[in-house]
């Protein structure tokens, strides 16, 4: 039995990294002693569903934690090393030197435009050229130790598949976890007598949750009965937050912020909602080509898909008929395409019916094959 490790960029646990664990879970059926490696606020080995996760304690020097992980590694032997995000791939330059081991890299997101991109408490985005630079030339180097390249987007397919083996690994939830007949009774209740619009996950600037906010505001002036419900996710600690809390949580009639919700348990939340929203920011490359989980979780529950015009998301939504984009960032029209969803119940019922017959498509059981193929290819 080949031993596979799996290694972490950020700590799994906290929340779990879904990618990581479904590939855990995927390798562990296929007959792989799977163990995965990973930052953590203190060393600790669990044990989960079979698969050992080693925490590894994070120093106050990141290098300190590159070290011990790259340590922990190599004392493990493992045949199959899969490393996750950017900084694994540059141990991987090490890693290549020192071992025989098949080495795969999992690339989640577009990190030269991610890490050298910030948008500052004014919402103003800043692009540091050089760090850009520095991170391209990173990947380039690291890439070259690697045999496989596994990543979610088309865009980052093509760049890759120039240099290396590169093969589309979509984050496709789980079908038993996310399909469009799990209910609740409870959140039937909740929802009664609500045309109810869903945002899931975190937070944050570039996300779009000002905006949705600001429309939301124009929207209950005409449809009273709305509720915006905000599925699990933090918000973020900055002073841009403090007015997004404030508004939060001075419209409790219209808007119920559920707090961490456990993976399993989000499905009924959006079967039984009425349209989820998607309203990132093309910020930056990453933000344009990326295809966020949730997108994959609304469609997978049967739940149609109102979305900012982000180019990959757009090409899913148009193909499938499963959703609306706005081509807008101002609130008056974000709410008027809200409006005219809600006011046209023909098109709303087609719009549901549309998106739950494509949700079988888009489940990680269908794909997981390609996993297996890239492990024994």
């Amino acid at each position: 039995m080949a031993s596979v490790g799996i290694i972490c960029d950020r700590e799994l646990l906290k929340p779990m990294d879904q990618r990581v664990w479904k590939e855990a879970i995927s390798l562990k059926k296929m007959g792989y002693n799977v163990e995965i490696i990973t930052p953590h606020t203190r060393s600790i080995t669990k044990l989960m569903k079979g698969i050992k996760i080693h925490c590894i304690e994070k120093r106050r020097i990141p290098g300190l934690t590159a070290l011990k992980i790259i340590t922990q590694v190599l004392k493990r032997k493992y045949d199959i090393l899969h490393c996750h995000e950017f900084n694994p791939l540059l141990y991987s330059i090490i890693l290549r030197k020192v071992t025989k081991s098949k080495i795969i890299w999992d690339c989640h997101e577009d990190y030269p435009s991610l890490i050298s991109t910030k948008i500052d408490e004014n919402g103003i985005v800043r692009e540091n050229k050089t760090l850009k630079k520095i991170v391209t030339l990173l990947i380039k180097v690291g890439i070259k130790n690697v045999d496989t390249v596994i990543t979610i987007t088309p865009p980052l397919v093509r760049r890759y598949r120039k240099h290396i083996r590169t093969m589309i690994l979509p984050n496709f939830p789980p079908s038993k976890s996310f399909n469009p007949n799990l209910k609740s009774k409870d959140i039937s209740k909740l929802y009664k007598n609500k045309e109810v619009i869903l945002y899931q996950g975190g937070i944050k600037r570039g996300r779009g949750m000002g905006l949705i906010l600001s429309s939301l505001n124009i929207v209950v002036k005409k449809i009273p009965n709305l509720l915006f419900v905000v599925l699990g996710g933090e918000i973020e600690k900055t002073g841009w937050s403090k007015g997004i809390e404030k508004f939060l949580n001075e419209h409790e009639d219209n808007i119920i912020t559920t707090g961490w919700i456990d993976y399993d348990k989000m499905a009924p939340y959006l079967t039984q909602a009425n349209l989820g929203i998607i309203m990132n920011k093309p910020t930056h490359y990453n933000n344009k080509i990326g295809l966020p989980n949730k997108l994959f979780e609304y469609i997978a529950c049967g739940l149609p898909v109102l979305s900012s015009d982000l180019p990959e998301i757009k090409k899913i939504l148009m193909k499938n008929e499963c959703g609306l984009i706005v081509d807008s960032e101002e609130p008056e029209i974000l709410a008027e395409h809200i409006v005219q969803f809600f006011k046209d119940t023909k098109k709303k019922k087609l719009y549901k019916e549309t998106t739950k017959k494509c949700a079988s498509k888009y489940s990680w059981e269908k794909y997981e094959k390609i996993l297996h193929y890239i492990y024994n290819s």
